[in-house]
């Protein structure tokens, strides 16, 4: 079994990503949604490994999880 470092996220940026996700769930339009989604995807990139695929369905799904726990 593969093993993956976690990733390191600063303080920073883990609060940009929070206020992206409750602007995410607060827009009505989607293109402005979808918009939200792309930034937190960017930033997120920036702290993962180089070559890492991430897709904006899985931020979006992200988010969406992340709502239920809260």
């Amino acid at each position: 079994m593969l093993k993956r470092k976690p990733i390191e996220i600063p303080p920073e940026a883990a609060r940009q990503f929070v206020a992206d996700m409750q602007a995410y769930h607060a827009e009505p339009d989607d293109n402005r949604r979808d918009e939200i989604a792309v930034r937190a995807r960017h930033m997120l990139l920036d702290y993962m490994p180089d070559g890492t695929r991430l897709r904006l369905t899985e931020v979006t799904e992200l988010f969406d999880r992340l709502r239920k726990l809260s």
